[in-house]
């Protein structure tokens, strides 16, 4: 820590004018512990215990940490808990933008977690299916092996009809086909916001306006709705 405090000083004195973009959290191992970096060179600003996570306490660490520091926050991002919001409003004055891996993972929790419960039972459907269509066949076949012993009249009543079995087994691997292409197309549309969520195109090199992102951003999310509707 004393290394860390030198190091930061020593090179501060140097450090050109920036515009950084701070990104926050809030971690429990082993304690209350708030966690403050530059989004883009990943230096670590704070990392420091505290006694709460309310704005003033942000406040309190954070102001220490920048002094020295040749830079001026633009923009904070973050989970957008109360405390964190409020700091950046009534300390920073800087605009704010959400964490996109906290809108990911909510996608998950509500979409993604259910489905993958259906795709399982779908997938246990299927095996059953199958394993009964094989004990069928396996019947008839024992049975078309077996010498003739009856004699004249009504044909063995079969213990299953084979071509019921085949179109149950054919069904549920169908549905589990569905279902898992389905949950597919969610996890596409959840890694596609974290590509749309960038302010640059990253194939041309140029800046998208925030309109595009919002529009690219919702798409994603109307087609993770109406799977979720649909299921």
């Amino acid at each position: 820590m004393a290394y860390r405090r030198e190091e930061s000083a020593r090179l501060a004195k140097d450090m050109p004018a920036q515009a950084i973009t701070l990104a926050k959290d809030e971690t429990f191992t082993g304690g209350l512990c708030l966690v403050a970096m530059d989004a883009k060179s990943n230096y670590i600003i704070l990392e420091q215990a505290a006694p709460a996570r309310d704005h003033d306490t942000w406040h309190a660490l954070m102001e220490p940490a920048l002094a020295g520091l040749n830079c001026q926050i633009i923009q904070s991002t973050s989970d957008e808990a109360p405390g964190l919001l409020a700091y950046v409003a009534h300390h920073l004055g800087a605009h704010h933008s959400p964490d996109v891996f906290h809108v990911q993972h909510e996608l998950v929790k509500a979409v993604s977690g259910p489905m993958a419960t259906k795709q399982r039972a779908a997938a246990k459907t299927a095996t059953e299916a199958q394993e009964r269509l094989e004990h069928v066949q396996g019947q008839l076949q024992e049975a078309g092996n077996a010498p003739a012993k009856r004699g004249p009249g009504r044909p063995p009543k079969a213990t299953a009809s084979l071509e019921q079995v085949e179109q149950e087994a054919q069904a549920a691997h169908q549905e589990f086909e569905r279902i898992s292409a389905q949950r597919e197309q969610v996890a596409q549309s959840i890694r596609t916001i974290g590509q749309a969520y960038h302010f640059v195109d990253v194939e041309r090199g140029v800046r998208r306006n925030g309109q595009l992102i919002a529009a690219d951003i919702q798409a994603q999310i109307d087609r993770v709705r109406a799977v979720a509707q649909y299921e």
